[in-house]
């Protein structure tokens, strides 16, 4: 895997301890790029704003191959900062001592290098294991679960984040996943450990940093002797000096002077249950990381709590190695600097808040961004950040394994249980229970959305392949014809780099439109084992919604197959995967799956006014609904009561239907809802009688005590089982009637 690169570094051979010959090549960057031969002592001084150096071994009477590459750590000496590049070949052995690049850079305090181990993370995590700055918990969480296990955590945040403790007042579109992190004081010091750079001539320092171009250029075609030469003029005019130091950071307020002392009391206790929780880590190699430096809002910056609104930059691109460590390194121009000094705060130390505070993104295919961390808040020099990233946002690489050439949709494993030994189940017409690990764990569920196709041919001479499918009832195939990307290091561009679909004359294995035989098939480019295309065995993000029309769920079988440059199917890269696509979203016409027909207290029904008073303090209110899915892949429904300003009331059912959830041991595999019940009328609506809890915290009537008045909303929802494969059973608000509710006038 190719290492990516920022900036001016000047690259030495150091270490050679290989037979085999051995190189290194430079690409994307503005002055050195090439390839260069693996002895001892060949340098070559680069500069540019993203490039990348990857290291190749060749095996005898073979082409070039990319070697196994790992980052080590930076340190400084000599007025140096520096760090290898190990890489390990085709040989026996596995010591990465084959050919090592040492790259080094003059420091400067006008320089930035941060660096560390990304690692994912799943299980029982209450927050981020790598902060010990704040309590930042991320998305994606659900918080009333959280403020049912942790009511004083909850009270927290809604002194913080009250807006994410609401219910929509009115059914809404599902939103777009919001990605902010709620970022909780801890009240404590924040001392981070780094390297300050301080300089006498800051600006000489950013000057011998950044060449100019042709400066760069005469350095890159010096011979090794000037560029040594060169290097040490660099450090003794930049009389940089270096200490390591323990120094205070600054954080965020972060919502902190909104809480008391028994709030911080709480969030103390909160963090000290939390550190006991035990967290499934994994490195996180082949991650897409994005730096940004962020400013603080005005809100923030007055004391308010983090809401990542701040105006951004972006910094730049980096990826994790095989083991999940990285280095990036950036240098603010003197108007960011300046600007910087827009982002202090009264009673603030100016030198510290002169530092850049740094967010770190993890980007997906065509950089899109999939998750992000919290500030980093004004970093030393040197300093390294080790990430924690959720799994279900990380989605690392995984080893190819098992009995068949599909491996995975999204995250769910779909190997043949019966040979590998892997917990799922996918029937015949493609119905999916999972209960492999960092997965959506589902029951019989159907597939929407973009499904993410993994597969693995395992054959170097498989250069290309195709995607075809068909309906039951299809006697030909028809070939996939999406659009396909890939990030490649060399080259990190938005939207990807294109990997298809290109028309090729191939001889499929499987009978088209255009009968048998050799025929123009849209193909994609197979990059498998190459290590510079980041997720390599996603061959097709498929568009659910193209394969069955949106009112015709049913099963859709798919078929992968790789082919030879000479447009031969390669042996045993055949594999055909049937999966039950469900995309309806309307029934009968209307905006979802259920409605509120009505609510009525005993023989009194809603007036126009939308009133009731009270017959009693708890009289039941009876909700005639509906929530159905007609092919019977309804996972639950609910109904819901909130009063006031959102305020959750705890209700029960007084007769009538429960709301259910489908039982994964029903057979047939079949729920749709309210139609299920025996009592359902012929529209499919149901009777349920809600009452307040007599033993809820709120009390027993609907109204609080020392109120006659208040307005309830009745709402419906309900998740349909389906899953795309990283997500799953994704819930609707259905329906909300508003109401008002009065206590009974006394009469004399």
């Amino acid at each position: 895997m190719a290492i990516t690169m920022q900036g001016a570094w000047t690259i030495r051979v150091s270490t050679k301890n290989a037979a085999l010959p051995q190189r290194f090549t430079i690409s994307g960057a503005t002055t050195g790029n090439g390839t260069y031969t693996g002895t001892v002592g060949t340098s070559v001084f680069v500069s540019g704003t993203q490039w990348s150096i990857n290291i190749q071994h060749q095996p005898a009477a073979q082409p070039w191959r990319d070697s196994a590459q790992r980052i080590g750590f930076p340190g400084v000496s000599g007025g140096l900062l520096r760090f290898d590049i190990r890489s390990n070949d085709s040989g026996a052995d596995a010591d990465y001592d084959d050919l090592v690049l040492s790259c080094s850079l003059p420091a400067s305090a006008s320089d930035y290098v941060v660096y560390g181990t990304a690692k994912t993370y799943a299980g029982a995590c209450l927050f981020n294991p790598c902060r010990n700055d704040y309590i930042v918990i991320d998305p994606p969480y659900h918080l009333p679960t959280l403020c049912e296990r942790y009511p004083q955590l909850c009270s927290v945040i809604a002194k913080l984040y009250p807006e994410r403790l609401r219910v929509p007042r009115i059914p809404l579109p599902d939103p777009a996943p919001d990605l902010t992190p709620i970022v909780i004081p801890t009240g404590l010091p924040n001392i981070a450990n780094g390297l300050v750079f301080q300089s006498q001539a800051p600006r000489m320092a950013m000057a011998a940093s950044a060449p100019t171009r042709s400066a760069a250029k005469a350095a890159a075609a010096d011979s090794a002797e000037a560029i040594d030469q060169r290097e040490a003029e660099a450090v003794k005019a930049l009389q940089t000096s270096v200490r390591r130091t323990a120094f205070k950071a600054s954080p965020m307020a972060a919502g902190s002077d909104r809480l008391t002392k028994a709030d911080m009391e709480n969030i103390a206790a909160i963090r000290d249950i939390g550190i006991r929780f035990r967290c499934h880590v994994e490195r996180a190699p082949g991650l897409l990381l994005r730096f940004q430096e962020y400013d603080r809002s005005s809100a923030e910056k007055l004391g308010g709590p983090y809401s990542g609104s701040g105006v951004r930059q972006d910094l730049g691109l980096a990826v994790t190695d095989e083991l999940g460590n990285y280095i990036f390194r950036f240098s603010p121009s003197l108007a960011d600097i300046a600007e910087e000094a827009g982002d202090v705060a009264a009673g603030e130390s100016l030198a510290a808040q002169l530092r850049p505070d740094v967010i770190v993104q993890v980007l997906g295919t065509g950089l899109t961004m999939s998750f992000e961390t919290a500030p980093y808040n004004n970093v030393a020099n040197l300093q390294r950040i080790d990430l924690c990233v959720p799994y279900d946002r990380a989605h690392p690489s995984r080893a190819c394994a098992g009995d068949r050439v599909i491996q995975r949709v999204g995250d769910v494993v779909v190997l043949h249980s019966a040979l590998s030994g892997h917990p799922n189940t996918l029937d015949s017409e493609g119905r999916i229970t999972c209960r492999n690990a960092n997965a959506p764990q589902v029951d019989c569920a159907g597939w929407r959305g973009g499904l993410r196709l993994y597969a693995c041919f395992g054959r170097p001479e498989a250069v290309h392949y195709a995607v075809f499918f068909k309906r039951p009832g299809d006697a030909l195939w028809q070939a996939v014809t999406q659009a396909h990307a890939l990030n490649w290091i060399p080259n990190l561009v938005a939207g990807g780099t294109s990997v298809g679909p290109t028309l090729r004359s191939v001889n499929p294995g499987v009978t088209t439109a255009s009968g048998s035989g050799t025929q123009l098939v849209p193909t994609y480019d197979s990059h498998e084992g190459d290590l510079n295309w980041i997720e390599n065995d996603l061959k097709l993000i498929l568009d659910s919604s193209l394969y069955r029309p949106q009112d015709e769920p049913g099963p859709v079988q798919f078929h992968i197959e790789a082919y030879t440059a000479a447009g031969a199917v390669v042996p045993a890269t055949q594999d055909t995967i049937t999966l039950y696509l469900h995309n309806r979203t309307t029934i009968a016409g209307r905006p979802g799956k259920g409605d509120i027909e009505s609510i009525t207290m005993g023989a009194t029904t809603l007036g126009d006014c939308g009133l009731f008073e009270l017959a009693t303090p708890n009289a039941p209110l009876t909700v005639k609904h509906r929530a159905v899915d007609p092919e019977g892949f309804l996972h639950s429904w609910a109904l819901s009561v909130t009063r006031g300003n959102n305020h959750a009331v705890d209700t029960i059912v007084a007769s009538g239907v429960v709301p259910k959830a489908f039982s994964a041991s029903a057979t047939p595999c079949d729920f749709t809802g309210t139609r299920d019940e025996a009592t359902a009328d012929l529209q499919d609506y149901v009777l349920t009688a809600l009452m307040p809890n007599p033993t809820g915290a709120d009390g027993p009537n609907w109204l609080p005590p020392g109120h006659d008045f208040c307005a309830f909303a009745f709402t419906l929802t309900a998740a349909d089982r389906v899953t795309d494969g990283r997500t799953a059973y994704p819930q609707s608000v259905f329906w909300q009637d508003l109401i008002g509710l009065s206590a009974a006038v006394e009469t004399a």
